[in-house]
């Protein structure tokens, strides 16, 4: 099995903040701008809100005019409403390009996981009932969702036919364009097991990871010449910058098992 650490929804580059911890310990990954599709975040609603209501909340600067339309990806909310399919949805996860290529490169396919992590920041509710970032809390990358992939979509007509609400059927000449579809998947819900960064410091890119990680057997692709260090009880990483897909591969039976339990633990908290 391997397993994918995959980078999705907003940040400082694309749509410039944090998504949300909501006040009900919800992680809600926030779509990135995408002008080339059409699904307006004010179309698109979480439990009665517009994703454009919840933006403008928390991010008052942002630019609708500039940014109307956003990339639903991964779509894995089952209670995001507002799709053009909404009776026929079902979860989905596109990729194409670069990133495409890299997950071909290393087997990705059928058996194995994504984990799906973003940049996100605790919230609260103001006195006007309006929500805005807990100024106290920290920025930090954190696991919200995951999927187990159960087939893959490559043919442009069958994706088109199949999902043809998801961006990447809208958009389906990209190069090397591909759905994953789930044999599971499921969101989160705030738990510190869930969080990458290493604590009590500012670069959200140095990562604490189960200490396994820094023993030989375990490789994390897109990383340069970095790797996971031991430390006290852990293993720290300086994540790559703007790598999307940071495939986790074991060579051992040992670090397959260590893998494979942390995965579970992380699923079976959810």
């Amino acid at each position: 099995m391997k397993v994918i650490l995959s980078r999705k929804g907003m940040d400082s580059t694309s749509g410039g903040m944090a998504s949300p911890i909501l006040p009900d310990g919800t992680l809600l990954s926030l779509p990135i701008p995408d002008n080339t599709v059409g699904t307006a975040y004010k179309d698109l609603c979480y439990k009665g809100q517009s994703l454009e209501e919840i933006i403008s909340q928390l991010c008052p600067k942002f630019d609708f005019g500039k940014s109307q339309t956003c990339h639903l990806d991964p779509d894995i909310y089952e209670d995001i409403e507002g799709r053009t399919a909404t009776d026929e949805w079902k979860p989905a996860f596109g990729q194409h390009g670069v990133s495409a290529v890299h997950l071909d490169k290393l087997g990705v396919g059928v058996g194995d996981i994504f984990l799906f992590y973003g940049m996100f920041q605790k919230t609260m509710v103001q006195p006007n009932k309006t929500l805005c970032f807990d100024r106290n809390a920290p920025i930090v990358h954190i696991i919200y969702g995951y999927m187990k992939v159960g087939e893959v979509l490559r043919e442009k007509q069958e994706i088109k036919s199949r999902y043809f609400w998801h961006p990447h059927s809208i958009n389906c000449n990209r190069p090397n364009n591909r759905l994953y579809l789930p044999d599971t998947y499921s969101t989160f819900q705030y738990d510190d097991s869930l969080i990458l960064t290493k604590r009590g410091q500012d670069n959200r890119r140095l990562w604490a990871l189960p200490a396994f990680f820094g023993e030989d057997g375990i490789s994390i692709s897109w990383q340069g010449d970095n790797r996971p260090i031991l430390k006290d009880g852990y293993a720290e990483l300086n994540s790559a910058c703007r790598g999307q897909e940071f495939v986790v591969t074991a060579s051992t039976p040992k670090q397959e098992r260590n893998l494979c339990d942390w995965v579970d633990r992380l699923i079976q908290n959810r």
